[in-house]
């Protein structure tokens, strides 16, 4: 059957699969492996032994300290699996294979994390067995904080999931696991993207099951030093069940408040803040720099003693936290220092709703007026003269 799998090196190759299957069970009773079949070299003990030969497997991790060894005994069992007459057959002997290895409790990740990689990446991904191979591939990133021989892409494995047609409880399984495989890795905007993806796959009446991840995903995106956009939270079916707890209303603030609004809720709710996975003083940092944002959507100039009011902070501190803001991406502009003025460019929108879509409506329709213009100066033969506001 390899026309389901690519090319992998037999580990025995000048002997029989029925040879190479004798010689592991040898090599594994040596670590102290009992067999309930006999010793005979036919296809049907072949059969027998086979699966015993996987659930056997993780004595290497225990008992053989050369790594060649061990990797030369899986590529011997994955060539034996091949060579089985059923795709299911296949599919299931993979599986166990994959779940023996993920299931060994020794500290050999390394190891172990290439046998998974191999074996993931030497199937067709088609294969709905694929899904178990993945999980246990994310399981042993999240146990050892490293990925070396998998690609972890989350639209990639989004593809992958409709592939297989794994149902709404596997979905929401696997996001969560490669959540937590990219927090284990350090990637927060990654794990955040995942952590979405799955409360994405709840459905109204179902918002209630999902609030401990709901609760998780709004500290990630609160604790993300570069994530400032979070209205897109507020539609989410597990973030709408929070509705009436703090951490729905520190989200809002986050959402469309200000550095006051925070004050005074983490005022009001010291305890609460205080017990959060993310400081007081991370938090402020982040409502100044959306408080900045706010104050410069639709503004020209603005003087420095506005903004020392607004932000709670010296004046003296006001043109490095302008240029703090520059780098973050959320405003442009240039800083007057002599006069004490900002004058805007352009700024982020916390929220885009009906008025940011009028923005969006009247800027088309001038882009519009504009090229008619063009159009009709060219058909003249003129000159060219755009409208005020071009």
């Amino acid at each position: 059957m390899s026309s389901i799998l690519h090319n992998v090196a037999p580990s025995f190759i000048s002997v029989s699969y029925i040879e190479q299957a004798e010689e592991m069970r040898k090599s594994l009773q040596e670590y102290g492996a009992t067999f309930t079949v006999s010793e005979e070299q036919t296809e049907d003990a072949f059969l027998v032994l086979l699966p015993q030969l996987i659930d056997q497997f993780p004595l290497y991790f225990k008992k053989c300290g050369s790594e060649s060894a061990v990797e030369s005994a899986f590529f011997s069992l994955v060539s034996m699996i091949q060579l089985l007459s059923q795709v299911e057959q296949i599919e299931d002997m993979s599986k166990s294979l994959s779940n023996a290895i993920a299931a060994d409790d020794t500290n050999r990740y390394p190891l172990k994390g290439r046998l998974l990689g191999h074996q993931l990446n030497c199937y067709h991904t088609s294969l709905a067995s694929s899904y178990t191979l993945l999980t246990n591939v994310l399981k042993l990133v999240k146990l050892s904080g490293q990925v070396r021989y998998f690609n972890l892409d989350i639209t990639q494995i989004s593809d992958w999931l409709a592939q297989w047609k794994s149902d709404v409880g596997e979905q929401r399984d696997l996001f969560r696991l490669l959540h937590e495989a990219f927090t284990a890795l350090g990637n927060g905007e990654k794990a955040i993207k995942a952590l979405v993806h799955l409360l994405k796959l709840y459905g109204e009446n179902e918002g209630v099951e999902a609030k401990a991840d709901a609760h998780i995903c709004v500290i990630s995106h609160i604790a993300q030093p570069n994530i400032f956009i979070m209205d897109h939270l507020l539609d989410l079916h597990p973030i709408k069940a929070l509705d009436g707890q703090l951490i729905h209303e520190l989200l809002q603030i986050f959402v469309s408040g200000d550095l006051n609004d925070y004050l005074e809720f983490y005022k009001a709710n010291i305890d609460f803040v205080e017990h959060l996975s993310v400081s007081h003083e991370q938090n402020q940092r982040k409502l100044r720099l959306l408080t900045l944002a706010s104050i410069c959507e639709g503004a020209g100039e603005i003087e420095f003693s506005k903004l020392a009011d607004r932000l709670n902070l010296e004046k003296d501190e006001i043109e490095p936290f302008i240029i703090e803001a520059i780098g973050s991406g959320l405003v442009k502009g240039k800083i007057n220092e002599p006069e004490g003025r900002f004058t805007v460019s352009t700024s982020i929108n916390r929220c885009f709703g009906q008025t940011q879509w009028s923005v969006i409506k009247d800027r088309l329709e001038l882009w519009q007026k504009n090229l008619q213009v063009v159009r009709e100066s060219l058909s003249k033969g003129g000159h060219l003269m755009m409208p005020i506001g071009s």
